[in-house]
């Protein structure tokens, strides 16, 4: 058995092996990319050496083969590709794809047309949207870091829904200001429009996971609400790029307040990183200067 590709898959240490060999296959009918899984496939799957081999729960037989890695004869590089056939009675449904870290991913294509995405899992997707214990890693564009520019690191706040969806007014003096912006995600930073847009910040996740509604907010502190345009994009480690699910515009906020809105993607997608890129501002701002606020984001079910 070839251990060093069946153990990555399965996350286990390059000696190990797995007792179960229980596979997932989450898949969709749109080839574009994003991982919108709509279906999964419980498969039993195994290399011998090159070869895979295995079969559906319903008992369709599986087989295919992995490429050895740079080897001028079959032309490969450093990233393994794979191809494998499910054979549905008569016809077969094809899977092309490419191991890709911890994950196994691709396109497939059935006999009458029929294609989409894919990706291999140990497990079935879960149905819950992202919190904090999900997330690996936050970061920013360097844009973020310049003198006079601000945001929190990755804190037990991230993707809560803090704040609601209320305005909240910073000269209510019979209520209050209410809102603790040094908790969850908070950006901001002075922008020069032609040299810093789009201006982004980045979410790793531990696996893929559900996302369609989300909330974000910005602030009108005195030139106009700090986000107009942004763009809501997933990594397609297929093809090594970021793929935007959805173009957005931030309503204007009465000022001076900070406000969340909500947002719905296109479609449902599963992604383990995202990537949300600030556009325009409404914020006037002068001499070609302005200011870029985001704050507050988080997933609803």
């Amino acid at each position: 058995m070839r251990k060093v590709l069946l153990s990555a898959f399965l996350l286990l240490s390059p000696t190990a092996m797995a007792a179960d060999n229980t596979i997932f296959l989450h898949f969709d009918d749109q080839l574009d990319g994003v991982m919108d899984y709509q279906q999964h496939l419980r498969l039993e799957l195994g290399l011998s050496g090159n070869t895979i081999v295995g079969k559906t729960e319903a008992g369709a037989m599986i087989s295919g083969r992995v490429e050895n890695k740079n080897s001028h004869y079959i032309g490969s590089g450093e990233q393994e590709r794979f191809q494998f056939e499910i054979h549905n009675g008569d016809t077969r449904t094809w899977y092309f794809g490419r191991v890709d870290g911890q994950y196994w991913e691709g396109i497939w294509y059935g006999p009458n047309g029929e294609q989409g995405d894919f990706s291999l899992h140990t497990k079935v997707l879960e149905d819950g949207v992202p919190q904090y214990g999900d997330v690996l890693a936050f970061y920013t564009d360097e844009v973020f870091n310049r003198e006079g520019n601000e945001y929190n690191p990755l804190n037990p706040g991230f993707l809560m829904d803090l704040g609601g969806l209320d305005l909240h007014f910073t000269n209510d003096y019979q209520d209050g200001f209410n809102l603790d912006l040094s908790q969850g995600f908070y950006a901001k930073a002075n922008a020069q429009w032609h040299e810093d847009m789009p201006m982004s910040v980045y979410l790793d996740l531990k696996q893929p996971m559900k996302m369609k509604t989300f909330r974000l907010g910005s602030a009108n502190l005195e030139n106009g609400a700090q986000l107009k345009a942004f763009s809501f994009s997933v990594w397609d480690s297929t093809k090594a790029s970021w793929q935007v699910v959805g173009n957005f515009e931030f309503p204007a906020i009465p000022g001076p307040a900070y406000q969340r809105q909500e947002f719905n993607l296109p479609r449902t997608v599963y992604a383990d990183r995202i990537r949300i890129s600030a556009k325009s501002s409404h914020d006037s701002g002068a001499y070609g200067y302005g200011q870029v606020m985001m704050w507050g984001l988080s997933f609803q079910r």
